[in-house]
């Protein structure tokens, strides 16, 4: 008679029950919580990792920004017209030119608030010193530490680490300065005439470096090449050399009693970034979450098993409903919604799964439009790269016109170049229609023709069935412009430039090919497997890559550029696009 109840449905569904779900519970719970702290360490260092690459990526543009300046002055004619010494011939001219590179120095700072100063040095000691303001004093520099690095460089950059003392002036600033220096070297001989210093304010760097931190003690550090440090959360620490050598991956040590991770970066200027990362101060607090969490789950589990038969027939059916419901939300069916809604923990549950699938479907659709907007971004971003660089040169050829009162070609380079700015400002979005960008690239080569000797002839040919189709703004100008800059102007002769418009079903092929100087294969082939695409450097690769992604962003992925090339018989680039309009694409990515 004892045993008799052990008969019963019920007692075996809770005994059943109790042991095949408490049982597994307990086991599990006591491995996930000696598990946990080691996936817990695995996923702040992830985080960790991310923090790094992220400063690490800010850095390579902050220095990428001074360097593409530094270049820019290194490739000025007014600067080595003013080293040269045949210009020093004639005072006049001269005066005019210490005029012109003072102003151009000026503009540099005026539009890179963070430069304190730009030196031009004359290697002869002639002309001194070309500086943004002639007022400033700079002593003898020739035996400095500073100026002999330079000279060895040879033209390559170099970095001085951060200082309180003034590279240039040799006296205490009252913040951290450093500084970038090139030597200038002649177009004619090659030997070197001239160095160029920038003086930088380095607060603006220090202060977002000091923002970054990992727990109560944690911190980043920045070493150069030789392992001394350019950053330290204590400046004493500047210059000093670095008590660890730069780990080639994370590596994880003791430090007083205390398991830390170094996660180690590398810069595109040969620097290290590492992340000093206390593992216990930022795991500690979650440790005992997830352990509070265990004893919790575990303490409704036994709750669960004491509601015996009525669990196993009310509850366990829409549990094993809902748990189906969560293994498709898991393999990404955002769809499924649970129909026990009720008023009990079931219908609570049912309601919280519903309310979660809908969050995760609202956020994975807001990660999208971010992703999606932050690709706009950095179109845009490249896209003003383009446009400062044509209005540059454009004004400068303007500038040449003026000095030589060609006043008529002034006014007519000037209303086209209104034209083609109005047109290119996008004020109506960022499509336009493919007629009104072909007839943006004929106002261009208007422009062009001022700027070149010889004549460049732009052939398009385009149906008429075509011309209304929307494509992105300023898609084809910049490979106009590499076609004439990097193929056509090189070779010192007249040359022509062919734009073809087909349809292929669906999709629209543009073709740009020109009959310049080609490209070299080993040059080719970096820009067709964008290999090196963050350390390469000049329009040609930004011209590109903003016309590439542009084009995927809007059509997808198997829409794009290619290239190719003959070496001395010219270049053809291929662009492919859908007919329909690109922005439908990035919408359907959105709400997908």
């Amino acid at each position: 008679m004892r045993f008799r109840h052990f008969h019963s449905i019920v007692v075996q569904l809770f005994l059943l029950c109790f042991i095949g779900m408490t049982l597994p519970v307990l086991i599990m719970g006591f491995l996930s919580y000696h598990k946990s702290s080691s996936i817990v360490e695995e996923q702040v260092s992830k985080v960790a990792s991310l923090t790094i690459t992220q400063v690490s990526d800010k850095l390579d543009l902050y220095f990428k920004k001074l360097d593409d300046s530094s270049m820019m002055v290194l490739n000025s004619k007014v600067i080595h017209n003013i080293l040269n010494e045949q210009s020093k011939e004639k005072p006049y001219e001269t005066t005019l030119q210490y005029q012109d590179g003072q102003d151009m120095l000026t503009s540099f700072m005026i539009n890179s608030p963070e430069i304190l100063d730009i030196y031009i040095f004359d290697v002869y000691g002639n002309n001194s010193v070309l500086s943004s303001d002639s007022l400033m004093s700079v002593p003898d520099q020739w035996d400095s530490d500073w100026y002999k690095a330079i000279i060895e460089a040879n033209g390559n950059n170099v970095w001085f680490g951060l200082s309180e003392n003034s590279y240039l002036k040799k006296t205490k600033m009252g913040f951290p300065v450093f500084g970038l220096g090139r030597a200038i070297r002649s177009w004619e001989t090659g030997k070197i005439i001239g160095v160029m210093f920038f003086e930088i304010m380095g607060e603006v760097l220090i202060n977002e470096l000091n923002r970054v931190q990992f727990g109560d003690t944690g911190y980043i550090y920045v070493t150069k090449s030789d392992n001394h440090y350019f950053y330290h959360p204590d400046p004493e620490q500047y210059g000093k050399q670095s008590k660890f050598l730069p780990p080639l991956q994370t590596m994880e040590y003791r430090h007083k009693n205390k398991n830390t991770l170094l996660i180690p970066e590398r810069l595109d200027i040969g620097w290290d970034v590492v992340g000093v990362v206390p593992l216990e101060e930022l795991t500690a607090g979650s440790a005992s979450i997830r352990k509070f969490t265990m004893w919790i789950a575990l303490f409704c589990i036994l709750a669960a098993m004491g509601m015996g038969y009525y669990v196993t027939r009310k509850i366990g059916n829409p549990l094993v409903s809902l748990s189906r419901l969560m293994r498709k939300g898991e393999e990404g069916d955002l769809t499924v919604r649970s129909k026990s809604v009720g008023r009990n923990e079931i219908g609570q549950l049912g309601r919280s799964f519903n309310k979660m699938i809908r969050q995760i479907d609202l956020l994975i659709a807001r990660i999208a439009k971010e992703e999606s907007d932050k690709k706009k971004a950095e179109i845009r971003a490249l896209r003003y790269q383009i446009n400062p660089h044509f209005l540059y040169n454009t004004l400068n050829s303007i500038k040449w016109m003026a000095k030589l009162n060609r006043t008529n070609d002034v006014d007519n380079a000037v209303t086209t170049l209104v034209q083609l700015l109005e047109g290119s400002l996008g004020r109506n979005g960022v499509f336009i229609t493919l007629g009104e960008e072909l007839e943006l690239l004929q106002k261009y080569m208007v422009i062009q023709e001022y700027r070149y000797d010889h004549k460049i002839h732009l052939n398009i040919d385009c149906s008429d069935e075509l011309r209304p189709i929307q494509i992105p703004l300023m898609l084809l100008q910049p490979l106009v412009e590499n076609a004439i800059f990097h193929g056509i102007a090189p070779k010192d002769d007249d040359g022509s430039i062919w734009i073809e418009v087909e349809q292929h079903s669906q999709d629209i092929v543009i073709r740009i090919t020109d009959d310049g100087v080609g490209i070299d294969a080993g040059r080719l082939d970096q820009l067709q497997t964008n290999e090196n695409e963050r350390s390469s450097k000049g329009m040609t690769n930004i011209g590109l890559k903003h016309v590439h992604q542009t084009i995927q962003l809007y059509y997808g992925h198997k829409y794009g550029l290619s290239i190719s090339s003959v070496k001395d018989k010219g270049t053809e680039v291929l662009i492919k696009i859908s007919k329909e309009k690109g922005d439908t694409y990035v919408q359907s990515a959105v709400s997908g």
